[in-house]
């Protein structure tokens, strides 16, 4: 089983209307009764992907360049069932029969979901978990059954936890922002440690296949995540990357790497992994601007590389490593890595 792990950066599609929506200036609307309002089911062609160019570069890194299609991928930042149907059909040759995408929360729109080539037994959602009155998470924490075999089953608990971007307007309302963000991460990382432990106890988390995976929106060594990341019991599957290079993540203002997307094994699933299996795809990653120095390359040569926020003695890596032909400043597949594990099962 090939697993791939995708943050795809706000995948979204534009409806593709025609002559009957009312109100229409444009005369582009596809509501065929006039005095309904309904706009038609999903068919195909009737929706258009949100920046092609940049659907095409995920493509690329969701396939290592065309040379593998993953068993089951696990994305981040999807609009709708909509948009990653259409983005599987269009951009990765309709291989994937099983889908699951649920709505959240979230204010963006940007949800979890799968593509396998495995029947999906079963999926389970906690979107409307709470703590306080507060619901728990704005984008899920989707759990997902595949099938693999007749009698193998695989989980994937798949999650975005909430970001630590402070917005506000002067430096004490982003601390606060902040303080709240961090409580909130931390939060959820502590329930997806109680419901793993709760959906597999006892002998089974030790023998049940399963994985915690997503864009985690903090480091291994962030406080916040220890509940889950170096307490659950799980194995940190980038873990046995030397440790400037287990980075999944650019933050081009700052100009800094670090590792936000997680692949969390459960012991049996873990001792499945083949040897040299993990792979981090990093040709769809994007960079500052283009050399206009003799020999052209790309700026900026090298970036920190943060363990955890504001590190204070980051190390420093290489950033002029091969991209893909059409990656430039302006066009990325994301600001994400793709994240391949291959399984013996």
């Amino acid at each position: 089983m090939l697993l791939c792990n995708f943050n795809v950066n706000n995948l979204f599609v534009r409806y593709r209307f025609s002559q009957t929506f009312p109100g229409d200036i444009s005369k582009k609307s596809g509501v065929t009764d006039r005095d309904s309002g309904y706009l038609p089911l999903y068919q195909k062609g009737a929706f258009e992907i949100f920046n092609a160019e940049q659907r095409e570069l995920a493509a690329l890194a969701i396939t290592r360049g065309g040379t593998v299609m993953p068993d089951v991928l696990c994305v981040q930042e999807v609009e709708s069932m909509i948009a990653l149907r259409e983005f599987s059909e269009r951009f990765l040759k309709s291989v994937y029969p099983y889908t699951v995408v649920l709505d959240s929360r979230d204010l963006r729109q940007i949800d979890v979901g799968v593509l396998s080539k495995f029947p999906i037994e079963s999926i389970v959602t906690h979107v409307d978990d709470q703590a306080a009155g507060s619901y728990i998470f704005s984008r899920d924490c989707l759990e997902v059954r595949v099938l693999v075999k007749k009698k193998t089953p695989v989980t994937f608990f798949v999650n975005h936890f909430k970001s630590k971007l402070a917005l506000g307007r002067d430096d004490e309302s982003r601390s606060q922002e902040r303080t709240r963000s961090n409580a909130r991460r931390e939060l959820q990382a502590k329930t997806v440690a109680r419901l793993v432990h709760e959906r597999f106890p006892g002998r089974a988390f030790d023998s049940a296949y399963f994985a915690v995976l997503g864009d985690l929106n903090d480091t291994p060594l962030a406080a916040e995540l220890a509940s889950i990341a170096s307490q659950g019991g799980l194995i940190d599957a980038l873990a046995t990357l030397a440790p400037g290079e287990r980075w999944t993540h650019y933050w081009k203002a700052k100009n800094s790497v670090s590792q936000l997307d997680h692949v969390l094994l459960s012991p049996a699933l873990a001792g499945k992994l083949r040897k040299n299996g993990l792979t981090i795809e990093r040709r769809g990653i994007g960079f500052r601007s283009e050399s206009k120095k003799p020999g052209g390359g790309s700026l900026p040569k090298d970036v920190r590389v943060e363990a955890l926020d504001d590190d204070p003695n980051p190390a420093v890596t290489d950033f002029r490593f091969k991209r893909f032909a059409e990656v430039s400043s302006s066009n990325a597949a994301s600001d994400h890595c793709a994240i391949f594990l291959d399984f013996r099962l």
